[in-house]
C-alpha cells in the first residue's frame, strides 16, 4: 500500500497536473526545487529518515530492535517525498525500515523472544525483497550468502519451508494489490535470444570486464558523493542543489528520474532509437544522480538504479556489437551488480527473472567471477 501511494503521488505530480495545466518543460526543474525543500526540511528536522536496508539490520543487531514510535511515521513522511518526487532511489530502503519498526512493535506486543524477533525481521524484510523485485529466492539466498562467509552451509530445512510459504503469501498479495492498481512489469528485459556464433565469444571478455569496471565507477562516485556531502554538511543547501539536479536531468529525459524499474521494460525495447553518446550520458548521469541523491539527503535504495544503468551500459556495447544483445547485457548487469552489492548470490536471484531464464546459468557464473576477481583485488589492495 505504501507503494500504491508513491505510485499515485507520481503519476499526479509527473502525468496529471502537467498534462491538464499544460505546464512547460521548466516544470521538472520546478517540481526538483520543491521537492528539494521538503527533502531539506524532513532532513532539518526529522533526522537522516528513511533508514537504509543495511541501517536498519544494523540498529536491530546493536539495540536489539528497530525503533517505532515515531521512526515509522518518520520513515514513510520521508520515503514518500524522496520517491514521489524523482529521486533515481528504489523503495527498498524505506520498505525495510518501515517493516523493521512494525515486527519489532508486533515483537513487543507478543513479547517474543529476542532470537524470534530476529527471525521475523529476516523473514519479513526477505519477503519484501521478494515481492517487489519479483525475485523468490532472494532471502534465501542472503541466507546462504551469510553462511558461506563463515565457510559452512548448514541449511535449516523448516527455515527454508517457511521462508518459501512467506515468500508466496507476500508474492500472491503484492500481485493482488497490483491487480487493483495496475503497474507496468519490470519482468523480462525485452531482448533476442542468444545466438552462438564464434564472434559472440570474443565479446564475453569485454563484456565482463566492462562490468566490473562500470562497478567500480558506481562505488568511486559514491565514495565522492559521500564526501562531497561531509564538505558542505548543511541539510537545505545539499537537498535543494539534489533536488536542482534532478530537475535539470529530468527536463533532459525521464529515464533519469526515479528507480528505473517501470522504465527498464520500455527502455529495453527503444534503446536502438537512442545514440551512442546518449545511453553513455545515461548510463554514467544516473550513477552520479543516484549516488548524488543518496549522499545530498534524498535517501532510497540503489539496487533497482544500480541495475537501470548498468543495462544502459550494456546497450551502449550492444549498439557497437549487436550479434547478442541478451547475452552481452546479462553478463555486463550480473558483473555490474556484483560488483556493488557484493553479494553473487544474490545479484544471481535477483536477475534470475528479470533475463531470460536459458541466461542463468551464465549469469551465476559471472557473478561468481566478479565476486572472486573483486575479492583478488582487495587482497592485492
Amino acid at each position: 500500500m505504501f507503494l500504491v501511494l508513491v505510485n499515485f503521488l507520481i503519476h499526479s505530480l509527473w502525468e496529471t497536473i502537467p498534462t491538464t495545466l499544460q505546464l512547460g518543460n521548466y516544470y521538472p526543474l520546478i517540481l526538483g526545487l520543491i521537492g528539494g525543500t521538503l527533502v531539506g526540511f524532513t532532513q532539518r528536522f526529522l533526522g537522516p529518515y528513511p533508514h537504509t536496508l543495511e541501517e536498519t539490520l544494523h540498529e536491530f543487531k546493536a539495540t536489539n530492535a528497530v525503533a517505532y514510535k515515531h521512526a515509522v511515521t518518520r520513515n514513510f513522511f520521508a520515503a514518500t517525498i524522496v520517491l514521489a518526487f524523482g529521486a533515481s532511489l528504489g523503495p527498498e530502503a524505506a520498505l525495510s525500515s518501515i517493516l523493521g519498526g512494525m515486527i519489532s512493535w508486533l515483537g513487543d506486543q507478543m513479547k517474543l523472544t529476542l532470537a524470534r524477533k530476529e527471525q521475523l525481521v529476516n523473514l519479513s524484510i526477505g519477503t519484501m525483497l521478494s515481492a517487489i523485485f519479483h525475485a523468490p529466492f532472494v532471502g534465501i539466498s542472503d541466507s546462504l550468502e551469510e553462511e558461506l562467509k563463515k565457510d559452512h552451509i548448514s541449511i535449516k530445512w523448516k527455515k527454508v519451508v517457511v521462508y518459501g510459504l512467506a515468500t508466496i503469501f507476500g508474492i500472491i498479495g503484492f500481485t493482488t494489490i497490483n491487480q487493483m492498481f495496475p503497474k507496468e512489469s519490470v519482468l523480462g528485459i525485452h531482448i533476442p535470444i542468444v545466438i552462438w556464433q564464434s564472434k559472440v565469444l570474443f565479446l564475453i571478455v569485454p563484456a565482463i570486464v566492462i562490468g566490473l569496471l562500470f562497478g567500480y565507477l558506481f562505488l568511486m562516485i559514491e565514495k565522492i558523493s559521500n564526501q562531497i556531502a561531509k564538505k558542505i554538511n548543511h541539510p537545505f543547501i545539499l537537498a535543494i542543489t539534489a533536488g536542482l539536479l534532478i530537475g535539470l536531468l529530468g527536463m533532459i529525459s525521464p529515464y533519469f528520474l526515479f528507480s528505473g524499474e517501470h522504465e527498464l521494460l520500455p527502455f529495453s525495447k527503444s534503446y536502438k532509437e537512442l545514440s551512442r553518446g546518449f545511453l553513455l550520458f545515461l548510463a554514467i548521469g544516473k550513477v552520479i544522480l543516484t549516488n548524488l541523491c543518496f549522499a545530498f539527503g534524498w535517501r532510497g535504495g540503489k539496487i533497482f538504479p544500480a541495475i537501470f544503468s548498468s543495462a544502459a551500459i550494456a546497450f551502449t556495447i550492444v549498439s557497437y556489437f549487436p550479434y547478442t544483445p541478451g547475452l552481452i547485457v546479462g553478463i555486463v548487469v550480473a558483473a555490474s551488480v556484483t560488483i556493488i552489492l557484493k553479494q553473487p548470490l544474490v545479484t544471481a536471484a535477483l536477475l534470475l527473472f528479470l533475463f531470460p531464464i536459458q541466461f542463468f546459468p551464465i549469469i551465476v557464473l559471472v557473478c561468481y567471477l566478479a565476486k572472486s576477481i573483486d575479492s583478488w583485488i582487495e587482497k592485492r589492495s
